[in-house]
């Protein structure tokens, strides 16, 4: 209950009873929350009060407003651990969910100057592009443009990818044996062709992250992914402090 001699503000008190009873499932994802009227009734405080607590959780994106219909519990974010290689859809399957991989194209192109940069080849060289949305449950959470070196992976094809996993054929139709990976992670404005991919609304919140996937000294896959802004929290462990 709200402690009225704490000296934390009511609002935040208030913010964390919700996200307490979101975490024990007493409000599901999709779930409308009690209004302003039931909160303040509830918990003897001003509906002031309870708005502010309902803006917080709102700019936390722990709940969404549907204007003339209330507050709406939002979809659980999905912690990611940074600490080790990890591919989307086996971590997916690690949190209890369903995977799910939507393969929009596979062109095979020249690389051009920058993506030839990227991969350390030449711009003449040959890549595959792969665009793909990656699902969870049936949700649309990254955007994905992938560059592979066609001298690595010859004859690749579309259906193999939806059907086994890129890391997956990777490893077994190739014989890649990953040295490790480079993530690069930086905040972006969700463009109109983002959140048509995304099931977004243009200029939320969302993620860039870039990919470098290293065998031995070779570059074999640059990923570019736009990353739906409340849909992932992610985690990094530290060691060795002084």
């Amino acid at each position: 209950m709200i402690d009225k001699s704490s000296t934390t503000p009511l609002y935040l008190q208030l913010v964390e009873i919700i996200l307490e009873q979101i975490k024990s499932g007493t409000y599901n994802e999709g779930e409308k929350i009690p209004s302003e009227r039931e909160l303040s009734e509830t918990f003897n405080i001003s509906r002031a009060t309870v708005r502010q607590a309902l803006s917080e959780l709102e700019k936390q994106k722990d709940i969404y407003k549907i204007h003339g219909k209330g507050n709406f519990v939002s979809t659980h974010k999905i912690n990611q651990d940074l600490n080790g290689f990890y591919s989307f859809s086996d971590e997916m399957i690690k949190l209890g969910k369903i995977p799910g991989n939507k393969i929009l194209n596979l062109i095979l192109k020249e690389a051009g100057n920058v993506i030839a940069t990227k991969l350390n080849i030449h711009p003449n060289d040959k890549i595959f592009i792969l665009n793909r949305v990656r699902l969870a449950d049936n949700e649309a959470l990254m955007y994905e443009t992938t560059y592979l070196p066609q001298w690595r992976f010859e004859e690749i094809l579309e259906s193999d990818i939806e059907l086994n996993g890129l890391y997956n054929l990777m490893k077994n139709k190739y014989n890649v044996s990953i040295s490790y990976a480079e993530e690069t992670f930086s905040p972006c404005i969700l463009s109109e062709n983002d959140s048509l991919f995304l099931n977004a609304v243009s200029g939320d919140c969302g993620m860039i992250l870039e990919r470098y996937t290293f065998e031995k000294n070779n570059i074999i896959e640059y990923t570019k992914s736009i990353v739906k802004g409340n849909s992932f929290k992610y985690k990094v462990r530290l060691n060795n402090f002084i």
